[in-house]
């Protein structure tokens, strides 16, 4: 049998604490609506995939058992296991660590009751568990909370997901199952605007809601990257589907805190058009001049606020599905994303197609602006690029009519200019090659070649001592030669690609050769292996197997396409070599810790995948540390050079300031083509500049 979820609920009753009366009807309408089915007394052994613990014969030791089976089968199907308390709950004094009375419990006596926190990391140690969601409605619920350092250090490595939703704080009680009953409620009924399924996070802000007089606490900790997709509760009856549309999540949560500012006499617009819209805003503007709504003016100003941004979001989502037609892919529209601040790049979404440009759309007008910012700064940027990127005609009349509509004329004229000089600092690329080195060491020569549009237009050869000063030396004439030619070119040249053989890869690092500035100061230097500009006879298939893997990767709608090598991994490098010809590694590579024999290594992967990133330092690049590579991908490997930079001039405090501590080697599709061009006739009888 394979399930998604396995669902077990616990509900003692405990005689010497008081009988709770509501105890089982709560925890039947919780499963029933969970499982969309009655619950039977179920065996402990969750055949059917469902148990239910209530009365007054559900012991300690029956509450572990059952739920250390419930771990046990979920692990073997791969499920998410939903455990639920409900019942008489203590805590020791000046502890926060929530025990459950079962039905042989003793009151204040620790060892008869049952350790929350402590079972919640076991069922997420268990092997195969996807992830243990926890629901907990006793007094002191918030005294669940197990120790995190058990999770990310235990015999999982780290990789466990748990979200926790409580009744009450670690010192509260809480009251008559208030917390279940409307949980199971909001579970019937669904939540507008969170998407197909609920989740800890928003049932949590429901439930403040409507559960008054105890704090509504939850906990959600994903140690577990390489899940497909985040913990969920249930699926949510109120999603719309692609045939109805709706707001995004961030939209929905907006316009929901704006609508309980103005108060009960405005209705939520049903269905999402710019008709119902501009009914809700009228509505609200009847509020403000009438003075019948309940909040604060101030909030009834940013009710109004929301929802003018919710119609730019409806608008600009309408025009770009019919200006760009088949052109609107999940790549392009993350690709297309400008620059955001830290807290906003949280936010940002791993959602695809048309969810992604509802969410995307609704951070960039209500999330993104700062205070006193144009709210349409970043929504024009974003539209500029995703026409620029599929050739579209940023002039055309229905671009500038939206662009009208939305009040946003100027702002557009303004991201149109910030794109042409984009366009024009991406033009020219300057190539310098050490691939002549000499018994792995410095080369006698440099190779030079000047790109244009991706074109070769000038290439040069110089000759130099093989010494690393000499070359350096050298490095800074061969950008003075490329500045020459691009000013002969009216274009700026920002871009200098560094071919270095495996032996100078580890040893160098050219962005910081000095000739008066460091060269990546004023240029976005990337490192590139010079094998591929003219690959051995017994390594023709590198370039298209690159090309393969890089293909590969731009199907990665969500994170970053890395695969992060475990230190054990590293240690291994025939069996590493193994997995490499058998195809196992085509998308980037990446470790998380330098391994002792990088050099073996790095002579195994650059022949077999595109990128490959490594810390510059012992101190390793952590779980949260790789969470930046998902963060800055698209924005990769110019925001490594970026770092570069910061890290140099000091006082910065940029997300991206921890990528100055990875190294890499990256090949992209024009590094290919470029490579490509060597095979070609103009590359053999060409003139020199």
């Amino acid at each position: 049998m394979t399930a998604s979820r396995l669902l077990l609920v616990v509900a003692p009753q405990n005689t010497a604490m008081g009988h709770l009366d509501n105890l089982e009807d709560a925890a039947r309408a919780l499963g029933k609506v969970l499982e969309q089915d009655d619950l039977g007394h179920c065996s402990p052994a969750l055949a059917g995939g469902v148990a239910l613990l209530y009365g007054t014969d559900v012991t300690q030791a029956r509450i572990e058992a059952a739920v250390r089976a419930a771990a046990r089968r979920a692990g073997d199907v791969g499920a998410t296991l939903v455990l639920a308390f409900l019942g008489h709950g203590m805590a020791p004094r000046g502890r926060s660590e929530l025990y459950v009375l079962g039905a042989d419990a003793q009151p204040d006596v620790l060892s008869t009751a049952v350790n929350v926190g402590h079972l919640i990391v076991q069922a997420a140690e268990q092997p195969g568990v996807n992830g243990v969601i926890g629901l907990v409605d006793t007094c002191h619920a918030a005294g669940a909370v197990p120790d995190v350092k058990a999770l990310v250090a235990g015999v999982r490595g780290g990789r466990t997901r748990v979200s926790l939703l409580m009744s009450s704080g670690a010192e509260q009680e809480a009251y008559d199952l208030v917390f279940s009953r409307r949980l199971a409620e909001l579970l019937r009924q669904g939540i507008p605007g969170v998407g197909k399924h609920t989740g800890v996070s928003a049932l949590r802000e429901a439930l403040r809601h409507v559960v008054t007089g105890q704090d509504v606490v939850s906990l959600e900790h994903d140690g577990d990257h390489f899940a497909m997709q985040g913990l969920w509760l249930s699926r949510n009856p109120r999603h719309v589907g692609a045939d109805r549309p709706g707001p995004g999540t961030l939209g929905a949560e907006d316009l929901r805190s704006a609508l309980e500012a103005v108060g009960p006499v405005v209705a939520w617009p049903d269905p999402w058009t710019l008709q119902e819209l501009d009914r809700v805003r009228h509505e609200i503007q009847r509020v403000k001049e009438t003075g019948t709504g309940i909040g604060p003016v101030a909030l009834v100003h940013r009710a109004v606020h929301v929802v003018d941004g919710l119609r730019t979001c409806l608008v600009t989502q309408s025009f770009l599905t019919s200006w760009m037609g088949g052109r609107l892919t999940t790549q392009r529209l993350r690709k297309a994303l400008p620059t955001l601040p830290a807290d906003v790049y949280a936010l940002v979404p791993d959602t695809t197609g048309t969810a992604l440009l509802t969410d995307l759309l609704e951070l960039l007008v209500l999330r993104a602006p700062r205070v006193g910012d144009s709210r349409t700064v970043l929504l024009t940027s974003f539209v500029a690029a995703l026409g620029a990127d599929a050739a579209l005609d940023l002039s055309a009349s229905e671009v500038t009519t939206w662009a009208d509509t939305c009040g946003a004329r100027i702002e557009f004229n303004d991201a149109l200019e910030d794109l042409s000089r984009g366009q024009a600092a991406r033009r020219l690329r300057l190539v310098v090659s050490l691939h002549a080195t000499v018994a792995d060491d410095w080369p006698e020569s440099l190779g030079l070649w000047l790109l244009d549009g991706g074109k070769v237009c000038e290439r040069a050869e110089v000759a130099c001592a093989p010494a690393q000063a000499a070359v350096e030396a050298k490095l800074g004439e061969a950008v003075a030669w490329g500045r020459r030619h691009a000013r002969l070119r009216r274009a700026p040249l920002r871009h200098v690609d560094i071919a270095i053989p495996t032996s100078l890869l580890l040893r160098w690092k050219p962005e910081e050769t000095d000739f008066g500035v460091r060269l990546g100061v004023n240029h976005d230097v990337v490192v590139r292996w010079s094998m591929r500009l003219n690959p051995p006879a017994h390594l023709w298939w590198i370039n298209d197997h690159a090309r393969t893997g890089l293909e590969r990767m731009s199907t990665c709608a969500a994170k970053a396409p890395v695969d992060w090598l475990a230190e054990q991994d590293a240690g291994q490098p025939q069996d590493l070599g193994d997995r490499l010809r058998a195809g196992r590694y085509t998308r980037a590579v990446a470790f998380a810790h330098r391994p002792v024999h990088l050099k073996q290594l790095m002579e195994l992967l650059l022949a077999y995948v595109p990128v490959v990133l490594w810390p510059d330092a012992n101190n390793g690049f952590s779980a949260a540390d790789q969470v930046l590579l998902d963060m800055f991908w698209d924005r990769l490997p110019t925001e490594l050079a970026e770092a570069y930079r910061r890290r140099w001039q000091g006082g910065s405090v940029a997300p991206s300031d921890r990528l100055a501590d990875l190294r890499s080697v990256w090949h992209d599709l024009e590094w290919l083509d470029f490579c490509s061009w060597f095979d070609s006739h103009d590359a053999v009888h060409g003139s020199i500049s």
